[in-house]
């Protein structure tokens, strides 16, 4: 009898500090950032929800942004330290030149502007965000479009 309750509560003590998984909610908040004469600076956050009792680390890795399907630019983000049990944000940025937003491959802020005005693009994050806590590594795919005007 000793022995079937040493079992369970070993048991109970092992299950009970399994690691969750993050779960990845949304990306929200795509802002312009800054405006400059020659590119556009723009930030979102990656939204997640941490379940554990543990905290841990998000790395962003190879998030590429797409402007109305054309491949951009990538995402240059740092490692984020993860809260323990509530929901945490990443922040992403990413600077973007003027003459790679499609519709303006030739012109600088002034002809973004004027090709902007009134205009959405349909603005893309894609790529992986990596979750580690104690020596666990879970990847997220992130792919998310939002509608934005990239004028003044």
């Amino acid at each position: 009898m000793k022995q079937i309750a040493i079992l369970l509560f070993l048991f109970s003590i092992t299950t009970s500090c399994v690691s969750k998984k993050i779960e990845y909610q949304k990306i929200e908040n795509i802002k312009i950032l800054a405006l400059n004469s020659k590119e556009i600076t723009l930030s979102a956050d990656a939204i997640f929800k941490n379940p554990n009792i543990l905290g841990g680390k998000v790395i962003p890795e190879n998030i590429i942004v797409y402007i109305d399907g054309k491949e951009i630019t990538t995402v240059k983000s740092k490692e984020f330290k993860v809260p323990a049990a509530k929901e945490f944000a990443v922040p992403l940025e990413v600077t973007i030149p003027f003459n790679k937003i499609p519709g303006n491959e030739g012109g600088g802020l002034f002809g973004a502007v004027l090709s902007s005005f009134n205009k959405t693009h349909k603005v893309t994050f894609k790529g992986n965000l990596n979750y580690k806590v104690v020596g666990i590594k879970s990847t997220y795919k992130i792919d998310h479009t939002e509608e934005l005007k990239l004028s003044l």
